[in-house]
């Protein structure tokens, strides 16, 4: 008279399914096991997503955009610029000058604003706000 390994409390596995043994084993109260990897996708995939439900798409758009700047803007831009904010598809850029600001606004804003609608879609972003930077130079 040997211990059987696939019997419970005298009772035989015969009949029932894998789950219910688990749960009798674990003591689970699930009368269902939770279905994962159902929907399973990469977790790249999977954080752009997260990031617009819970209302930070944009803080993410704009660290993206800020590994990108010195490429987009050119380096002597970038070494007198910021992204900002992101609302309502408007970039509020940060100037560490008020001389590179007046340059900005009346030569450089059009073009700045074209090379990142070319990176990011027209539909992102339709102007671009220039303002000195409040934490100061760079």
């Amino acid at each position: 008279m040997g211990f059987d390994v696939g019997t419970r409390r005298g009772r035989s596995k015969k009949g029932r399914g894998k789950w219910q043994v688990e749960r009798e084993r674990h003591q689970l109260d699930q009368s269902r096991p939770d279905v994962f990897f159902k929907d399973a996708s990469p977790i790249g995939e999977m954080i752009p997503r997260l990031m617009k439900k819970i209302g930070l798409e944009d803080e993410q758009w704009l660290e993206t955009l800020s590994m990108e700047w010195a490429r987009l803007v050119g380096e002597a831009v970038a070494r007198h610029t910021r992204p900002g904010r992101f609302k309502k598809r408007e970039l509020t850029v940060f100037v560490d000058s008020s001389v590179w600001l007046n340059e900005l606004s009346r030569y450089g804003r059009k073009e700045m604003l074209a090379k990142l609608r070319e990176r990011f879609g027209k539909g992102k972003i339709t102007s671009i706000s220039l303002k000195l930077d409040p934490e100061g130079p760079n």
